[in-house]
């Protein structure tokens, strides 16, 4: 069922088990550049997807472990948050996957281009990453969710999408179990997620706004997979990157790291991937 909740800052002070910015003598996830192939589109499946490169971290050991892919925003991912993702799902026990749809295309961001083209594009890169980790021995192929920031919370949420998969060509048993989308322009959605669905977002974002997801979760409706949906006073767009302290403007918007809401978002993450993976 729908569920919205209000982030409340007392329960943050009783997760001090989770670190919420990298610390310099901290123990750091060795990350490997790796490539594969976006995914064809079907009437071209005889045609190799665009290559496009991502990071892998693993947990020790031969597996099969679950997975989880990253999608970035549209000005793609800060080292430092790349890093954070990394070392926090290593430690859980995933494999992570952080995908870059910009590098091998040229772009340095896409905050003020076509967004509908990029998010087309990007489409394919999420099934081309799950068909990546797939063929990985380490990978348990039916246990891989994906998370997305912003831009890439879109196609996050596009992704889990009644037969979303059916215009690219991965391999016919392969699917999505759940999704994360953090500050998602939830207005662009479509229909109702059909996996489970974990939605963050601050209060007083001024770029992708939460009412808009508080009104899609409410047109959703109840019937089907569970859809969470935590939106955090006083937090904006951006909340849970750590660079972003002070805050500042970037293309119009106001974005700042929350400290408070990070904390609350990374336990809620790994209790969401613990519930719908392990």
């Amino acid at each position: 069922m729908p569920r919205t909740v209000t982030f409340q800052a007392a329960v943050v002070l009783m997760l001090c088990f989770v670190v919420p910015a990298p610390m310099a003598d901290a123990w750091a996830a060795p990350l490997e550049r790796v490539e594969f192939a976006s995914a064809s589109q079907r009437p071209l499946s005889g045609i190799p997807g665009y290559p496009i490169q991502g990071y892998l971290a693993k947990p020790d050991g031969a597996g099969p472990f679950p997975a989880v892919i990253g999608l970035h925003g549209c000005a793609g991912m800060h080292d430092t948050t790349r890093q954070r993702l990394a070392d926090e799902l290593v430690a859980w026990g995933y494999v992570i996957l952080l995908v870059d749809s910009y590098a091998t295309r040229g772009i340095e961001h896409s905050c003020t281009y076509d967004a509908l083209a990029t998010f087309l594009v990007r489409r394919g890169d999420a099934y081309g990453a799950l068909d990546f980790l797939a063929r990985q021995t380490f990978v348990d192929r039916h246990r891989v969710a994906v998370v997305g920031f912003s831009a890439g919370a879109w196609v996050t949420l596009s992704v889990a999408e009644p037969n979303s998969f059916e215009p690219f060509v991965p391999a016919s048993d392969l699917r999505f179990r759940a999704v994360m989308a953090f500050n998602p322009p939830c207005r662009r959605a479509g229909a109702r997620p059909e996996i489970p669905t974990l939605i963050l977002i601050g209060a007083i974002d001024d770029w992708t706004p939460a009412a808009d997801c508080s009104n899609k979760v409410a047109a959703w409706g109840n019937d089907g997979p569970p859809i969470e949906l935590v939106v955090y006073p006083g937090a904006y767009h951006g909340f849970y990157y750590p660079h972003l302290q002070p805050g500042r403007t970037m293309f119009g918007h106001w974005l700042e790291y929350n400290e408070e809401a990070a904390t609350d978002a990374t336990r809620r993450m790994r209790e969401f991937l613990k519930r719908h993976l392990n």
